[in-house]
Formats: structure tokens, C-alpha cells, sequence
């Protein structure tokens, strides 16, 4: 048989099956590696893990070969039978060739109902009952964790993350199965990230100068939440600083909340600074210095504490969050 053609029909139908391949190969001998490590109580490479693999699969494929990668199965067979070196790999990669070679005729006197008794072995040993007792601690209330003495809990979100990916694996494939997990983890830790954040509020004795302390991460999940931490400007004293030694600018949603709050302040007739930045903070906004013109960002030592008694002594200190 002839090659096809290498051209773009030709790579536009082999490209997502090759990615799909790739991804679900690289990800299970990852995760074995992961498996056997806590096993073994050793450290493997998984730089070396994945440019191993890619070799193989690129010389498999020179040869006419087909792919494969690294599976749970066979390595727990070898961790439970003794085998712990790499030896143990290359030997049951010898057998394996010596079995499709020259010991097939026999193999195929093996009922399959056997072989599938091994495997229920296998992945007997391949699941940690014990996360079942933790699964069904999350689901619980604290009062039924108390009645049946159930200790051990995680955070819901991470058990629907974890059962999420198991049904996509069954349904789809590993590769979906993780991308969706990653997807739904990052809006939770999104959501979360924007629920820690706090305000602390400070007024001066003569009650001239409002200080604002802001603790926590500034980004487009927590934008709202900053906005309704604040009370309103008319109510306020006219000088108003504001701290973000504690806070952290990560995007542009951020620095806009900032400028959002600047304008707050002067439209109500306050004078707003916004001072103590951390270094990064700082860089951030002033590489986008021209979008936030008369909005007062000075850098952290452009704050000495000492020098001014309105901030560290004789203040009245209200926390928010």
C-alpha cells in the first residue's frame, strides 16, 4: 500500500486523531508515573517519561508500527510481582515480543474469560477504596459526618471536579475528560479567589483622613465583590488613602476596578491616592500608565509610616469583608 498524500486534506484528517492519541498517551503514562512513585516512594522523570514515549511513537510509526503508551495495568503487575527497577520493563517488553512472535498459537488457548479476571485483579488494586469513604463524607452534612463518625472531608467543588472527569472519561475519552476538569477547576478557583478579599477601614482622630486596606486578589472575579466592600464616598471624609500593600493587581479588569474607584472618589469630591503597591502591582500598572491619567499610584516607599501619626498610631480600624 502507498502513503497518502502529505497535504492539507491529509494532515486535516490525521491532526485531531493524532492530538486525541498524543494527549490521552501523554496523560495516562503521566499519570502511571504519578502511581507508581507513590508506590515505589521514588521520583520519576517525566521530562524523560514524555520525550521517551514521543520517540517511541515517532519510530513506531517509520516502521509501520502502532502506537501506544505507557498503562496502569501492566505497571501494577509488575510493582505487585516484585518488579521495581527497569529491568523489569524491558523484560516484560521482551516476553510481550516473544508471546506475539512465537507463543501466540498458545495464548489463544487462554479463555478471555480469564484474562478479564485478571484485569478485575488490576483495578482492584488500582483503586484507593479509601477515597470512597471521603467521597461520601463530602456529600454529607456535619451532622450525619458526626453521627457516623466520618472525619475525613474535602471540599465538595473538588469531588464533583473528580466525579466530572470519571463520567467524561467514560463517556468520551481521558484527553476531554481532563481538559473539562481543568476547565471546571479554574472557574472554581476563580469564584473562591474572589470571595478572599477584604477591607480594612481606618479614620483619623479629627476625622479629616480615611484610610482603606485592601487584602486579597484584584482580578476580574473579584471586581465586584471590591466595589461593594467600600462605602459610599459622600459619606466619607475627603481624603481618602488607599493601601494595596496587602492586594494584588493580576489583569486588566483589575487595574480598571482601580480606576473605577478613583473616579468614585472624585466624583463625590474626594481626594483619592492609591499607595503601597507591591512591586508587580506596580509594574502592571504603570506599563498601562496613559489608559489611568490622574489616577495618584505611588510606589510602596513613597509611604513612610512612620513619618505620618495618622497611620500608625490614633486610628479608629473597622474591618470588612
Amino acid at each position: 500500500a502507498e502513503l497518502p498524500p502529505l497535504n492539507g486534506t491529509t494532515l486535516g484528517q490525521i491532526f485531531p486523531t493524532a492530538i486525541t492519541a498524543g494527549a490521552i498517551g501523554l496523560l495516562e503514562s503521566l499519570l502511571t508515573l504519578q502511581l507508581i512513585d507513590e508506590l515505589t516512594n521514588t521520583k520519576g522523570n517525566s521530562n524523560r517519561e514524555a520525550f521517551g514515549q514521543g520517540l517511541g511513537q515517532f519510530l513506531s510509526g517509520m516502521f509501520g508500527g502502532m502506537g501506544g503508551c505507557t498503562t496502569i495495568g501492566q505497571s501494577l503487575m509488575n510493582i505487585h510481582s516484585g518488579g521495581y527497577t527497569r529491568l523489569s520493563s524491558s523484560v516484560a517488553a521482551i516476553f510481550m515480543l516473544l508471546i506475539i512472535l512465537v507463543a501466540y498459537p498458545f495464548i489463544n488457548l487462554i479463555p478471555v474469560s480469564s484474562l478479564a479476571g485478571v484485569m478485575f485483579v488490576v483495578t482492584y488494586f488500582t483503586i484507593e477504596w479509601e477515597s470512597g469513604w471521603v467521597v461520601l463524607a463530602s456529600i454529607l452534612p456535619m451532622r450525619m459526618r458526626e453521627r457516623f463518625g466520618l472525619s475525613s472531608k474535602v471540599k465538595r467543588s473538588d469531588v464533583f471536579i473528580m466525579l466530572t472527569v470519571v463520567a467524561v472519561t467514560l463517556i468520551f475519552d481521558l484527553a476531554i475528560a481532563v481538559g473539562v476538569g481543568i476547565i471546571i477547576a479554574c472557574l472554581v478557583f476563580s469564584w473562591d479567589a474572589g470571595t478572599r478579599l477584604f477591607l480594612d477601614r481606618a479614620v483619623s482622630d479629627d476625622g479629616s483622613k480615611v484610610i482603606y486596606t485592601i487584602t486579597g486578589p484584584i482580578f476580574f472575579g473579584s471586581v465586584k465583590p471590591l466595589m461593594d466592600l467600600f462605602p459610599h464616598p459622600s459619606e466619607e471624609p475627603k481624603d481618602v488613602i488607599v493601601l494595596l500593600e496587602n492586594a494584588e493587581v493580576y489583569d486588566w479588569s483589575g487595574m480598571v476596578a482601580i480606576k473605577a474607584l478613583h473616579e468614585r472618589f472624585e466624583n463625590n469630591g474626594a481626594t483619592a491616592k492609591f499607595q503601597s503597591l507591591t512591586v508587580s502591582s506596580h509594574k502592571l500598572m504603570t506599563k498601562g500608565s496613559h489608559l489611568w491619567e490622574g489616577v495618584n499610584i505611588l510606589k510602596e516607599n513613597d509611604l513612610d509610616f512612620e513619618a505620618d501619626p495618622l497611620i500608625t498610631p490614633h486610628m479608629h480600624v473597622e474591618h470588612q469583608h
